[in-house]
């Protein structure tokens, strides 16, 4: 069986007002042609009555003295009048005393009788009727029929009976009948397109908001409903924006605390393997490494000997500095803040990558901003310079290029020291991005993936952040934001304001 679909709101909008605007202009056209016919009919009555009237007056004395003449003459004048069919006058007995010619010829014989209409007939008044008559010709004529009395003083001595064709008013009535009809149909349609239009105003921002519900609903939280301002369905869309935008940033906040708290287990895990590790592996590893280097001092080795006893010390240095970076990693740190310059740490953080950069050739430039002391943990941070330093070495070719920069930055957010290290290395891959700061993940043969994570959380345990931007084979910069949090950046200008105390640290401090 066959269902019609149920229509949507903008088609039912287009019915139901279309409807409206038709209703409306049938009641319009109906009341205006009623008052329009009243008005060309009351017209015509006041025309005809006032031939009749006119004739009535200058009849009074040629029925007095029985002028016949002058009385054909009277009906002969008021049949000039285009509108005039028949004009008729009568004595006080109800005979035909003059009518016109063409009233004889095509009216029936029943027209010149006057009969009790003369019974009727008042000072100052006349009587009105609309008849219909079947001329000799065959054809159905339309008349206005006005009787007027004929006083002579306070005696009635006649009347005249006057037809007035409604065939220009009825011609009258069918134009402006039409015209009315004309105008509906031309209203009609301008309602029509103007209901099209304004279904179309109101139905797309709906359509809009659907839309936009359904894609949240599964799960396309970024989407935001472009509808403008200005209306209630404006103010409903920027409310469902913002709600969206709360959810999102609700669920970001959820996942950021769930990835927190899966950090967390992995620390609580990390933790109790590197307590064991610290005290299965670092005691006899200690011993092994002492005993290696005295090995390696004693005068009796060979160069082949002293080199192998140089690469099990390497060794060991590699397995002391994985349980370190455990460590560091497992480790909920503790910041010790003091007023340090950056520019100094950067510097001490450079001296343990000397030999790497010697190796390779690289071109280290250095481009330092004067930047104020800065309230930080300087072990700690000079740590994590050391750590993105260590990546870009290992990141660049021979003869390639790092670059490290400080700078002053202003935000919103307040004055922040921000130190840059770029290089032109083989750069991270689009596929390798976003796993960058996560334990373990590394891309190198050696290395426990760990000095980015390490970094960034010292960084943001001082309340900022890792930037960081790559295209592969071209290179990376990564910039660590740091902000000014007790101690204010210091004009170089302000020569006469007091310094804070500055701690200057070195690779041994």
């Amino acid at each position: 069986m066959w269902r019609i679909a149920p229509l949507g709101l903008r088609d039912r909008f287009i019915l139901s007002s279309t409807a409206l605007i038709t209703l409306l202009m049938i009641v319009v056209i109906f009341f205006v042609e009623l008052e329009r016919t009243a008005a060309l009919k009351e017209r015509a009555e006041e025309h005809a009555s006032a031939i009749a009237q006119m004739m009535a007056d200058l009849s009074e004395n040629r029925l007095m003295y029985y002028d016949l003449v002058a009385l054909q003459q009277n009906v002969e004048r008021a049949t000039e009048d285009e509108d005039v069919v028949f004009a008729i006058i009568f004595n006080r007995d109800a005979r035909a005393l003059a009518a016109n010619e063409a009233a004889r010829e095509i009216f029936p014989a029943e027209l010149f009788e006057i009969g009790a209409e003369m019974g009727r007939l008042e000072r100052g008044g006349v009587l009105k009727e609309e008849l219909a008559f079947e001329t000799t010709d065959g054809r159905d004529v339309e008349v206005l029929e006005v009787i007027a009395p004929v006083f002579v003083e306070d005696e009635l001595w006649g009347a005249i009976k006057l037809g007035l064709t409604l065939e220009n008013v009825n011609a009258e009535i069918q134009r402006t009948r039409l015209g009315l009809i004309s105008l509906g149909f031309l209203g009609l349609t301008f309602g029509a397109l103007g209901s099209v239009f304004l279904a179309n105003r109101i139905s797309r921002p709906l359509e809009s908001l659907v839309e936009g519900t359904i894609r949240v609903a599964h799960g396309d939280l970024r989407h935001r409903i472009d509808i403008p301002p200005g209306d209630e369905i404006g103010e409903l869309a920027a409310n469902f924006n913002r709600m969206t935008t709360e959810i999102l940033d609700d669920r970001e906040k959820l996942e950021e605390a769930s990835k927190k708290l899966l950090e967390a287990e992995k620390l609580a895990t990390i933790g109790r393997l590197a307590t064991a590790l610290a005290h299965e592996i670092r005691n006899p590893l200690t011993a092994v490494k002492l005993n290696i280097q005295k090995i390696g001092q004693h005068p009796a080795l060979s160069d082949l000997e002293r080199e192998q006893v140089g690469i099990a010390e390497t060794g060991v240095q590699q397995v002391e500095k994985l349980v370190k970076d455990i460590l560091s990693y497992a480790r909920a740190p503790q910041l010790h803040k003091d007023t340090f310059d950056l520019e100094n740490l950067i510097e001490d953080a450079l001296r343990f990558v000397e030999e790497p950069v010697e190796e390779k050739r690289i071109q280290l430039v250095k481009d330092f901003a004067e930047l104020a002391p800065i309230d930080i943990d300087g072990d700690q941070l000079r740590s994590a310079f050391l750590n993105t330093l260590l990546n870009a070495t290992e990141a660049v070719s021979n003869d390639g290029v790092i670059h490290v920069r400080t700078r002053l930055e202003e935000t919103d957010t307040g004055t922040w020291a921000v130190v840059t290290i770029e290089d032109d290395g083989a750069g991270i891959e689009k596929s390798d991005f976003k796993a960058i700061f996560d334990p373990f993940f590394t891309t190198k043969s050696l290395g426990t993936g760990l000095g980015l994570t390490n970094a960034r959380k010292v960084v943001e345990l001082h309340g900022g952040r890792i930037e960081v931007t790559s295209e592969p084979r071209v290179g990376t910069a990564i910039a660590l934001w740091l902000p000014y949090a007790t101690t204010e950046p210091t004009s170089a200008t302000d020569d006469n304001e007091a310094l804070p105390e500055v701690h200057e640290v070195h690779p041994s401090h």
